[in-house]
């Protein structure tokens, strides 16, 4: 009997340890989308598992024209509105109604905004409008409960193509991962930790062409009709909204792709259900903002970090005049101000192209700065750029030395800095030992060049003066990279 419970023993414990080996592997196969990156999925989801209960007054759902559109922070620190944006790349309206029973077991929120941009045909190849592998990006960090379970039902049903047995062992469908993870598949713990911008992505470009031209209300009757599954879960949003009694807000933020035939459709449903309908794109709403959109967007259909400001201050002012949602104070959006403050600084850096103030702005623990001169970066150097260098712990000034070679690396710890008429070269290690990086700089008669390699990716400009690459150690990549004439007055600005 001894031998047989010792067997037995040997045996649940041979189980345990496959069972937590499983888990393991699953959980590093699993792609993950954290803060670092455009569509910050997993952080989105993870991070809403960490609000406190209750708390939440208005959530965000829809693709990601919803994710780059809808910023909480902003929210918050305009109107003290407390708010989450649940949105992802593609999220069709079946994977936004389960999200939204999801968020209904933690949170009571009062009002529910749904950009309805994937309304509408998308991916006329895909069963659910959209790309299956959104559908994982969407369920994969879902808390295991019955709603996940009818989720995934809901999702293998509809599309016949995908297994329920591949979400319960996601290894299964990520088993071709192993030639590329990253670091960020075995550092979870740390990267889970920055939800701060609660499910907003800010996108940092502009899309700087023209072409854009605002709907004009009542110009015609035509209507798109929308795909037929996705009115079906619009229906049942608005039911679910009704239960609970919350308000359901329908939002189309400024795309291209919208047009009069989806206003007018979107329109017909929020009158026929007495709902609250704003479509940006419609000329009086899209001029009452200001928006401009070759500047706000930053692509044809996803805003930017001053467009998603617009949108964002407008949708304040509806939520607190017309569905009556009352500012306060809370732990979770006070603590995530000066991450949302570094962020715009991140932004306002990629846009600056005087030398002076940009300089000022790299004196920041947050960043590592690599600088490489080419060809002549000497002549327009004067005393308030040597002041602005000598701020950042660098001392070999460039003044007077005429197309010298100059490279120097600025970090927390210290700063490295060289010049000299030879070629000059440099390699180290940042992110204790993470991120390499190489240097090289030539002045005009010492090989004319310049390189700045983070992680094997070449970053400098290579033109004339000095080439800078800023790296943030908080969002671990290149936030920008510019490089500004210092031979010529005015010291021109290229990116």
């Amino acid at each position: 009997m001894r031998e047989h419970r010792r067997f037995i023993g040997k045996g649940i414990l041979f189980c345990l340890l496959v069972g937590m080996l499983v888990l393991q592997v699953n959980r590093i196969l699993i792609p993950k989308f954290f803060y670092t990156n455009s569509w910050p999925t997993t952080t989105a989801y993870l991070g809403f598992y960490k609000m406190e209960r209750n708390s939440v007054d208005v959530l965000f759902f829809g693709s990601s024209h919803a994710v780059n559109g809808f910023n909480p922070q902003e929210l918050y620190n305009q109107y003290g509105i407390t708010s989450y944006n649940l949105g992802c790349e593609q999220q069709n309206l079946v994977l936004s109604y389960y999200w939204l029973k999801e968020a209904l077991r933690y949170q009571t929120p009062k009002v529910v905004v749904l950009d309805g941009y994937i309304l509408f045909p998308y991916n006329r190849n895909e069963p659910l409008n959209s790309a299956e592998a959104c559908s994982r990006k969407a369920l994969d960090f879902m808390r295991w409960s019955s709603v996940k379970k009818e989720a995934i039902d809901t999702i293998c049903e509809i599309d016949k193509k995908q297994t329920v047995l591949s979400y319960y062992l996601p290894n299964i469908r990520y088993h071709t991962r192993w030639m590329g993870l990253s670091e960020d598949d075995f550092t979870f713990e740390e990267m889970e930790k920055h939800y701060e911008l609660k499910g907003y992505s800010a996108l940092t470009y502009s899309y700087n062409q023209e072409g854009y031209q605002p709907l004009i209300k009542g110009s015609t009757e035509e209507r798109t009709e929308m795909v037929e599954l996705m009115r079906e879960y619009l229906d049942k949003i608005r039911v679910l909204c009704e239960e609970h009694g919350i308000q359901l807000v329908l939002v189309k933020t400024p795309a291209m792709s919208q047009d009069i035939g989806k206003y007018n459709t979107m329109q017909a449903y929020a009158s026929e259900h007495q709902l609250l309908f704003y479509d940006f794109n419609e000329q009086a709403l899209y001029q009452e903002i200001g928006y401009q959109f070759a500047m706000d967007s930053a692509d044809s259909g996803h805003g930017n970090l001053w467009g998603a400001k617009k949108v964002t201050s407008y949708l304040g002012k509806i939520l607190t005049e017309n569905c009556g949602i009352e500012g306060k104070i809370h732990t979770d959006w006070e603590n995530s101000r000066a991450y949302y403050e570094q962020v715009q600084k991140d932004v306002a850096l990629t846009k600056e192209t005087n030398i002076y103030p940009y300089l000022s702005m790299l004196d920041d623990p947050e960043y590592v700065v690599f600088i490489a001169a080419k060809d002549e970066a000497s002549n327009s150097i004067d005393e308030k750029l040597v002041e602005e260098f000598e701020r950042l712990g660098l001392k070999a000034s460039l003044k007077g030395q005429y197309r010298s070679s100059y490279l120097a690396v600025v970090t927390p710890e210290g700063v490295k800095e060289e010049v000299g008429y030879d070629k000059l070269e440099d390699k180290g290690m940042i992110r204790n030992g993470r991120v390499a990086y190489w240097l090289q700089s030539g002045g005009y008669d010492n090989g004319n060049m310049c390189s700045i390699k983070v992680s094997g990716q070449e970053y400098a400009k290579g033109l004339r003066g000095l080439n800078i690459v800023v790296y943030s150690l908080v969002q671990k990549k290149v936030i920008d990279a510019v490089c500004f004439d210092t031979c010529d007055a005015g010291c021109k600005a290229f990116r």
